[in-house]
């Protein structure tokens, strides 16, 4: 293993193929609803955490699906251009499935996955090191759970939905995500799926305080400023790659997790406003 390929960040999560629909209403129960404009990007738990570390100046391999189709072949040559490690991206055989995304104008998003999409599992055939690892995946084959293993860090998503026991040091989630489940539950959930190695619990909640948590003590962080925007989507992943790019930094979880909060603030409003420059404010169509 070359020294460049020992230095870089290997993030293991799906890149989706968003299609996000901008709502002028509030979804309702059998109403019909008008949408302002659509666009098709580049998404998912990976690529947002991804590209975030890219952005932030780290050689970044993407350990994905793409499939062989025409979408997987663009999809492909855009990450390899914005300078992405491709190397680990399986291609498998079929057709793009599409997530659309409902936002509506309060920032609420709907996301609608196709089963099959969410089912793909993640392909490697033999360890392989690197400074740190990323991983949002439920399940994982034997070769990235050796990789992990062997990591100086590892920073895991909490998984939505069942997942398998990996090695972790810090398990990341949001507090939308479970509600109702108090702190210490939710360090129980995740040790159980992080092993004897998770040192720290970061739980997100929206604008509001991030609780660091390590089995015994919780320490709340308050972010400098609260931005307004309307489009969120990415926002946690996004707030993970700046955390592994403070924690890289050699600096404490707690003003890592102040330092993450902060970046993805400022990351929200430049895309805001990238967002309304690009906007042409077509006439509003309906879909039942």
């Amino acid at each position: 293993m070359t020294g460049a390929r020992r230095n870089r960040v290997v993030v293991i999560g799906h890149i989706n193929h968003d299609r996000i629909w901008r709502l002028s209403e509030p979804l309702r129960a059998g109403g019909r609803i008008a949408w302002t404009s659509r666009e098709t990007r580049l998404g998912g738990g990976g690529y947002f955490t991804a590209r975030r570390l890219l952005e932030l100046g780290h050689p970044v391999a993407l350990l994905s699906n793409l499939m062989d189709d025409t979408n997987g072949d663009a999809a492909l040559a855009e990450l390899q251009e914005a300078g992405f490690d491709t190397t680990l991206i399986a291609r498998r055989e079929g057709a793009t499935d599409f997530a659309d995304i409902l936002l509506d104008p309060t920032g609420e998003r709907t996301i609608l996955s196709s089963e099959r999409r969410l089912s793909r599992t993640f392909l490697l055939d033999q360890p392989i090191a690197a400074l740190a690892f990323y991983v949002n995946a439920p399940k994982l084959p034997e070769a990235i759970i050796a990789s992990l293993a062997a990591a100086p860090l590892v920073v895991s998503q909490m998984p939505l939905r069942e997942g398998e026991p990996r090695p972790a040091d810090i398990m990341v989630g949001s507090k939308a995500d479970l509600p109702g489940v108090n702190l210490t539950d939710t360090w129980r959930r995740a040790q159980a799926l992080g092993s004897a190695r998770l040192r720290h619990l970061v739980m997100t909640d929206g604008p509001g305080a991030i609780s660091v948590f390590d089995g015994k003590d919780e320490t709340r962080v308050t972010l400098k400023r609260v931005v307004h925007v309307r489009d969120t989507i990415g926002a946690g992943d996004s707030f993970s790659g700046a955390l592994i790019h403070a924690l890289l930094r050699g600096i404490d979880i707690v003003e890592a997790s102040r330092s993450a909060g902060d970046e993805t603030a400022d990351w929200l409003e430049r895309r805001e406003a990238r967002s309304a420059q690009q906007q042409q404010n077509p006439a509003p169509r309906t879909f039942a």
